[in-house]
């Protein structure tokens, strides 16, 4: 049995923070690209009543899978685990969201 050696960023709640953090950065860097004569509140707002904030939502999410493919080919298994779990956070939320919109 081959025997790995421990990585100090093979953790799971790196992966978890990193698969939390990466789409709220990816949704900052859209806001901020797009039109800056409103404000982040309205823009969300406006996102919300026209039913768009779920699914840019649901696209910043998306990245979560290509970085969670890199750790795994980096052969980093707990922190790829924390990124798919903090997708599936993700994925729950986007579930209740169209259950009650």
């Amino acid at each position: 049995m081959q025997h790995r050696r421990n990585n100090r960023f093979d953790k799971i709640g790196l992966g978890f923070l990193i698969g939390f953090i990466l789409p709220v950065l990816v949704f900052l860097i859209v806001y901020l690209a797009g039109n800056n004569d409103v404000s982040f509140l309205n823009y969300v707002k406006g996102l919300w009543y026209l039913q768009a904030l779920v699914k840019l939502g649901s696209l910043c999410v998306f990245l979560n899978s290509a970085v969670f493919m890199l750790f795994i080919k980096l052969k980093y298994e707990k922190t790829a685990r924390g990124i798919l779990g903090a997708t599936i956070l993700y994925a729950l939320i986007v579930l209740i969201s169209r259950a009650f919109s």
